[in-house]
């Protein structure tokens, strides 16, 4: 009778934290996602709007298309040089004032991008603003996993990840009519285009500093019942830190799965305007800019669908292989068909399907590598997979001009998606926890320090 009265208590005890974890986790998800998604949308255009610049600024700089993606690519190579440093910026700084400052400089580096006046400028203005985005977007990924659990994780992921597609869908149109009609300060129409769209950063740099607190601890709007339940939910879920040869391990064959997707996505990101042009001859630049938009419009229902279906399966390699499966198969098709309708069908399959598998990724990732260096992991996998995002505009640029289209373009794409499939069949997940049932686990949630002094 005794131990039938304790079940029914612990039960029902179970039942009032389980009920205050998923208030806390609505709660988190009311206030943090939605600055975290304006401040990626930011993020995603102040990188990606050379794609629209290049429709008339190639010309104003004498650049080839090899120039243009070298261009495109530098971003990358501050990016992949910043990464782990940026990681320790984050430990020492705290997420709050680490993220408003990366915030801001990315703000400003992006409005001197208005004032290069030949390619070496636009290298080096591209290389300064790929190392102030380097600490923002690991950064977060590190961030959230210190506020959701595992079992939400892939829809906050997404919901973040969802800027990707939007920032891309609206700021295509929105760059090309700015470059087409804007004029600030005397400057041409895509140089002011690039002094407008840095503004939003420098000013949800002050927004940020206020509004991300460090830690569900330092989280006014979260009940104390709230908090603990929190933690408690965070606790369950994590698995023993990995350490040693296994860290490097997982976190080159994440990198390597990563790496064919960020080799798709920016080669795609930065050229889909001119490759449209191509394909539409004598369709202006706001047109071309808004059919340039529909793969991403398509993208993002797709990423959300498929991250609900990721957290209702669990980690299945198949929620990665599958949609990077598909967007092979379209690149593939893009390659083989010069019908212009056709083609855009077949970009558009390839971008929604390659973006679906992003969540996914990210939310394995982030389960496979926790522990107390989870944000350092983290850094180094997207420093590591983002070598390919230097190569695809590269690679891109240079096929365009050897053979004057975009073809086999999409061939290489096909087959550097296929090897990314081929790799996430046996991707790692999370170790099992020791923890059981009745015994409460061990190993605290990965957290993102808060920057004050120990």
């Amino acid at each position: 009778m005794a131990v039938a009265e304790a079940g029914a208590c612990g039960a029902a005890r179970d039942g009032k934290d389980g009920a205050a974890g998923q208030d806390a986790v609505r709660a988190v998800a009311r206030r943090l996602l939605p600055l975290l998604f304006v401040l990626y949308v930011v993020n995603f255009l102040d990188r990606a709007n050379i794609g629209v610049a290049a429709l008339a600024m190639n010309a104003e700089l004498h650049l080839s298309a090899t120039d243009y993606g070298t261009a495109a690519g530098m971003f990358f190579v501050g990016y992949v040089l910043f990464q782990v440093p940026a990681a320790a910026g984050l430990k020492r700084f705290g997420a709050r004032r680490w993220l408003a400052g990366v915030v801001t400089v990315w703000g400003l580096c992006s409005a001197a991008t208005a004032f290069v006046t030949d390619a070496r400028g636009l290298y080096l203005t591209r290389f300064l603003l790929g190392l102030a985005e380097a600490g923002f977007f690991p950064g977060v990924v590190a961030y959230l996993t210190a506020w959701f659990p595992a079992q939400q994780r892939t829809r906050a992921l997404a919901a973040f990840l969802l800027a990707i597609p939007v920032a891309t869908a609206a700021g295509l149109p929105t760059s090309g009519l700015l470059v087409e009609h804007a004029g600030v300060f005397g400057l041409s129409g895509w140089r002011s285009m690039f002094l407008i769209e840095a503004v939003p950063a420098i000013v949800l740099g002050a927004a940020a500093l206020r509004l991300l607190p460090d830690s569900p601890c330092r989280a006014a709007w979260l009940t104390v019942t709230q908090r603990a339940a929190l933690e408690g939910e965070l606790a369950k879920d994590t698995p023993p830190t990995v350490t040693g040869r296994t860290v490097l391990g997982r976190v080159a064959h994440f990198a390597l799965v990563q790496a064919g997707v960020c080799f798709a996505a920016y080669s795609l990101q930065f050229f889909l305007p001119q490759a449209l042009t191509a394909l539409f001859p004598g369709v202006n630049a706001s047109s071309v800019c808004a059919l340039a938009a529909l793969p991403y419009l398509v993208a993002a229902p797709t990423m959300l669908l498929w991250s609900r279906h990721s957290d209702h399966t669990g980690e299945r390699a198949s929620l990665v292989t599958v949609p990077v499966a598909v967007a092979a198969l379209a690149a593939t098709a893009a390659a083989l068909c010069d019908l212009p309708l056709v083609t855009l069908a077949a970009l558009t399959v390839t971008v929604a399907a390659n973006l679906a598998a992003v969540p996914a990724l990210w939310s394995r990732c982030t389960s496979s590598l926790a522990g107390r260096h989870s944000a350092t992991a983290i850094a180094a996998t997207n420093a590591l997979s983002n070598l390919a995002g230097f190569a695809g505009p590269w690679v891109t640029g240079h096929l365009a001009d050897t053979t004057g289209g975009y073809q086999a373009v999409y061939a290489v794409l096909a087959c550097i998606l296929a090897t990314s499939c081929a790799a996430a069949h046996r991707l790692p997940t999370a170790p099992a926890s020791p923890a059981t049932p009745t015994t409460p686990a061990t190993h605290p949630p990965a957290t993102v320090p808060d920057g004050t002094a120990r």
